[in-house]
């Protein structure tokens, strides 16, 4: 009885957000992006581009208050005044994008291409200037690493997901070779994030969404430079944002307070 009352709230919640989708992100990103267009025809990009940003990150932030959920953030102060970086974050759920928008920085992101046919979303995100990755296509991944490297150096912060999918247990899974080539080459400094409890909200596969209690660590910044080899740099990250993801957020939450 117990599961089938948890199903019926898990499936009002969705109800409730597909509503807020569709009036919020439809209808106000709509005229966002309206806005966004003429700013650029009247003040340039770069006027358009610091709007979207500011948008993007308060949205992020009332996601989560619009689903009821508590994000609990430490170590702000490792966030670096200004870029390059690159941020680099295990990755639970959907909802982990807007995690970062609104909490971390309105970044550009390293993702498949399907995010950017998300109406409306899919538009913010690439304003934000990421970069999509087509898996059907072989060329896409060298064609994306020169995208990657010259964002970089411009002096842009940009966020990446090593694992390259979303974990199916919220544990961090390894992180696939060359995906990290970039900052080691060139030695931008790295962010490092752990992200703990959005895979209580919406599971890989599953189409309900519910609320949870999510832990957000923002690790001390790393360089490349000190890594004899982008392999030894991507266990060292993974150990670093591995060490703080439990089963149960509410763990983390006693652990760090203790």
């Amino acid at each position: 009885m117990k599961k089938v009352l948890e199903t019926i709230k898990a499936v009002l919640f969705t109800i409730w957000l597909i509503i807020g989708f569709f009036g919020v992100v439809i209808v106000y990103g709509s005229y966002v992006l309206i806005k966004a267009n003429i700013l650029e025809k009247r003040k340039g990009a770069k006027a358009s581009q610091e709007y979207i940003r500011t948008v993007v990150s308060w949205f992020g932030k009332v996601t989560f208050k619009f689903l009821n959920s508590k994000i609990s953030v430490y170590g702000e102060k490792n966030i670096p005044q200004e870029g390059p970086y690159v941020i680099v974050a295990n990755h639970q759920s959907i909802f982990d994008i807007p995690l970062i928008l609104g909490y971390i920085y309105p970044t550009a992101f390293i993702a498949k291409k399907e995010l950017s046919m998300i109406p409306i979303l899919g538009s913010f995100i690439k304003r934000l200037g990421s970069i999509l990755i087509d898996r059907s296509n072989v060329k896409s991944g060298a064609i994306a690493l020169k995208k990657f490297a010259k964002l970089s150096q411009s002096g842009e912060i940009i966020t990446i997901f090593p694992e390259g999918t979303r974990s199916l247990d919220g544990q961090v899974g390894e992180f696939k070779k060359g995906t990290l080539l970039i900052p080691f080459r060139y030695n931008i400094k790295i962010l490092p994030i752990t992200i703990d409890g959005t895979i209580n909200m919406s599971k890989k596969g599953s189409l309900f969404i519910k609320p949870s209690n999510i832990n957000l660590f923002i690790h001390e910044p790393v360089e490349p430079k000190h890594f004899a080899s982008e392999g030894e740099l991507r266990e060292c990250l993974k150990s670093i944002i591995g060490e703080k993801v439990t089963s149960e957020p509410q763990l983390a939450l006693k652990e760090t307070r203790s």
